[in-house]
């Protein structure tokens, strides 16, 4: 799996959430994790994705960054849960 992880000031996190989850209906992509939390920096925002691929567009278009996969486990694109996903199909957290 890969990570990718978009600081966003408090303030900006409606806004970016619901731009995100259009995109992502979009582009029919779907992340396999989810989590949110604050930081020193603003909020941290970590979704994993089970298609690199995905990951890497994903960061590129959100101004986030994509983990690179496990050096551990060659030919293996995990690096491990970010948090078990707690989306309903409708996209809704809870």
């Amino acid at each position: 799996m890969r990570a990718v992880e978009i600081r966003l000031p408090p303030r900006e996190l409606p806004t970016r959430m619901a731009a995100m989850r259009i995109w992502l209906d979009e582009h029919r992509f779907e992340p396999s994790s989810f989590a949110c939390r604050d930081s020193e920096y603003g909020v941290l925002v970590c979704l994993g994705f089970k298609i690199a691929g995905q990951a890497e567009e994903f960061a590129e278009h959100f101004g986030g960054r994509a983990d690179q996969p496990s050096a551990a486990q060659p030919g293996d694109d995990a690096i491990g849960e970010i948090l078990e996903t707690d989306l309903s199909p409708s996209g809704v957290v809870g």
